[in-house]
Order: C-alpha cells, then sequence, then structure tokens
C-alpha cells in the first residue's frame, strides 16, 4: 500500500506538472487583456503600462510561467507555515489583493454549504435509491421515479427564486450567510446561520438527489440479479442481511469514484447558489475573476481544483479496497 501510494504521488506530481503547462499558457495566450479591463479613471496609460512591465506581461510565456509559480510556491510556503507578516508575492491584478489567504478565505465560506448540499444530497439517495430498487415496478416506485425526473428537468436558478420570493414576501431573511444588519450572538446566531446555510443547501441538493437517486436504484437493480444474492436469499438470510450486508456493498462501488468529484467540487458546484443567494464564496470569486479576466486569480483556481481531483482520485482508488476486497492495489 505505502509502496503504490508513493508511486502515485510521483505520477499526480507529473500530471500536475503538465497541467499546470497547460492551464498557464491557454490563460496567458488569451486574447483578452487584463489591464485594459481595469477601467480606473484614476490610471493612466502610462500607470497601465508600468503595471504591465511590473508583472512581466510582455516577457516570453516561459520566463512568465517561472515567475508565477515561483510566486505561487512561495504563497502557498507562507500560508501553510503560518507566517501572517509575509510580504504576498501573488496578487490580484483586479484588486490587489493577496490570491491564496483570499482563495482561503473565500473557501471557508463556501464550504459549509458545500458540506450541507453533500451530506444532504448522499443520506438522501441511497435509501431513496435503495427503496425504489427493493420496490421495483411498483406505485411507489414510478411515483419516485417521476419525481425524480421533474427535479432534473426544474431550473435549479428557477426554483431558488421562487424559494426567494416566498420567503421575502413574508419578511424573512434568506439572503447571505446571515441576516444583515443585525448583530447574533450564542443560539440565536447559531440558529441564523443555520437557517441562511440551510435553504440554499438544500435547494442546491435537489438536482443531485434525483440523479444519484437513479444511479443507485440501478446499480442495485443490477447486483440484486447476481447469482451469489440470490444464493444467499436460498440459505434463509434475512432480507436485511441480504440487501445491506450483501447486496448495498457492491452496488456502492461506482459511487466511490463519485469521491473523486467532491473535493474538486467547491470550486465550481456552488457559483449559481452563491450568486443568487449573495454568499461571498469561492465559486463566485473564481467566476468573477473570470469575467474580470484575472488571470493570477483564475490559473490558481484550476492548479488547486487540478490538484484536488488528482488527490479525489487516489483516495477513491484506496477506498475501492475496502468497498471490494477483491481490489488489490500493486
Amino acid at each position: 500500500m505505502a509502496a503504490y501510494i508513493i508511486r502515485r504521488i510521483g505520477q499526480m506530481a507529473l500530471t500536475l506538472f503538465v497541467i499546470s503547462i497547460l492551464t498557464f499558457v491557454i490563460s496567458a495566450l488569451s486574447p483578452l487583456d487584463p489591464f485594459a479591463a481595469q477601467l480606473d479613471p484614476k490610471k493612466t496609460p502610462t500607470d497601465l503600462e508600468r503595471q504591465r512591465d511590473q508583472e512581466g506581461f510582455d516577457d516570453p510565456i516561459a520566463a512568465k510561467y517561472v515567475l508565477f509559480y515561483k510566486r505561487f510556491f512561495i504563497d502557498l510556503g507562507a500560508v501553510i507555515s503560518g507566517r501572517a507578516d509575509h510580504t504576498w508575492q501573488l496578487t490580484s491584478l483586479k484588486t490587489r489583493a493577496p490570491v491564496l489567504p483570499t482563495m482561503w478565505g473565500k473557501m471557508l465560506v463556501s464550504l459549509p454549504l458545500f458540506i450541507v448540499t453533500t451530506i444532504v444530497v448522499w443520506t438522501m439517495s441511497f435509501p431513496v435509491g435503495i427503496y425504489t430498487a427493493l420496490k421495483r415496478n411498483t406505485f411507489q416506485d414510478r411515483l419516485i421515479t417521476v419525481a425524480s425526473f421533474t427535479l432534473i428537468a426544474l431550473p435549479g436558478f428557477w426554483i431558488s427564486m421562487e424559494v426567494i420570493r416566498f420567503f421575502t414576501q413574508r419578511g424573512i431573511p434568506i439572503l447571505s450567510p446571515g441576516t444583515m444588519g443585525v448583530d447574533l450572538d450564542g443560539a440565536q446566531g447559531f440558529m441564523d446561520m443555520a437557517w441562511h446555510m440551510g435553504v440554499p443547501g438544500i435547494i442546491g441538493a435537489f438536482t443531485g438527489i434525483a440523479i444519484l437517486t437513479r444511479y443507485v436504484k440501478g446499480s442495485m437493480v443490477e447486483v440484486m440479479s447476481q447469482d451469489y444474492v440470490r444464493t444467499a436469499k436460498a440459505k434463509g438470510l434475512s432480507p436485511e442481511v441480504v440487501t445491506y450486508k450483501h447486496a448495498l456493498r457492491n452496488a456502492s462501488l461506482p459511487f466511490v469514484t463519485m469521491i473523486a468529484g467532491l473535493l474538486p467540487g467547491i470550486f465550481g458546484g456552488s457559483v449559481i447558489f452563491e450568486s443568487i443567494y449573495n454568499w461571498p464564496g469561492l465559486g463566485r470569486w473564481v467566476f468573477e475573476a473570470n469575467l474580470n479576466k484575472d488571470l493570477y486569480v483564475v490559473v490558481t483556481a484550476l492548479f488547486v481544483s487540478s490538484a484536488l481531483t488528482l488527490l479525489g482520485i487516489l483516495i477513491s482508488d484506496i477506498l475501492y479496497t475496502v468497498a471490494d476486497p477483491r481490489v488489490r492495489l500493486a
């Protein structure tokens, strides 16, 4: 296991190096000028040209690549070591704020909403999917199937807008991470935070529940038709043991792969809901950086999300050995 992990880390480092080159080159070769997007009336063309020189934007692309990742890893070391007095090398071209500390702060804002949505999706999808698989071709199965396809078809932003209108018409605050203009602490502060976090988290989970439920049902139906399941039933094992001990373990294998997508989902999975519910989170920050042509923020987000994706794939591979004893990591 240790040798496998070490070898995979080496492969991940090589893959991440190739990704860093591709993402930086594609972003840097964009015809859009990030300095032209800075509509600051106080800055003259001479000021913008001086800033271009300071950032090395007229240098060869290889020099710009080396300079960017030199700054990135210097700042990453400062973040890991907790040096608050560090002079940040990598700053936003738009706001001049340090990129990595800002990204970390935005991630802490997005993380609770992401966790709530993920927990709701996974805790609801498996029981409902297993139930529909066991009740296949019954009225309950058809009803849940219609509800699932309805949730998939309905746009999430439309549901969110209707929910916001419903509560705002009744004077109930729902936007932003907390009630604006009110300073709450203790139990009241916790309940206020839970309310503002729970509503968008649950609404954002609707489509995920509908899609994952269909996957769980399909996987369970396939496994329940296998010979070893029929053998377990013929031995007189209880339906609960057959379903949850024998069938569910093998039916869950495809979903281990989905874990790889959870970590990078923090970056792109909540852009719409963060914008609608006025959450100053990570997805909204990266989206606005794309609109503002903020090269350093965009490339940093791509690099970090790629690293999280590779880490998620490694975790999935290791979890396969837990879910299926037949799998061995060579």
